[in-house]
């Protein structure tokens, strides 16, 4: 597995915080602003999804958005 770099991890802290950077399992998305996932705690992601008509209960990881993956030098 790659190591991140600092520069890779702090890219990647301010993109998540004002977009969505990982996908559920019902595949929307979880975790950074506008997630489609509601916040068990005070952050968003991990709960139940938003998306009407989603029946998710928790969010389940499955991977990265290409976009963010892009943003932090991580080639898909």
């Amino acid at each position: 597995m790659p190591t991140i770099t600092d520069e890779q991890r702090e890219a990647s802290r301010l993109y998540k915080e004002g977009h969505p950077a990982s996908v559920c399992s019902c595949g929307h998305t979880g975790d950074g602003a506008n997630s489609g996932h509601a916040g068990i705690f005070p952050c968003a992601g991990h709960g139940h999804c938003l998306i009407p008509g989603c029946s998710c209960g928790k969010f389940r990881w499955e991977r990265f958005r290409e976009p963010y993956m892009v943003k932090v030098g991580i080639h898909p």
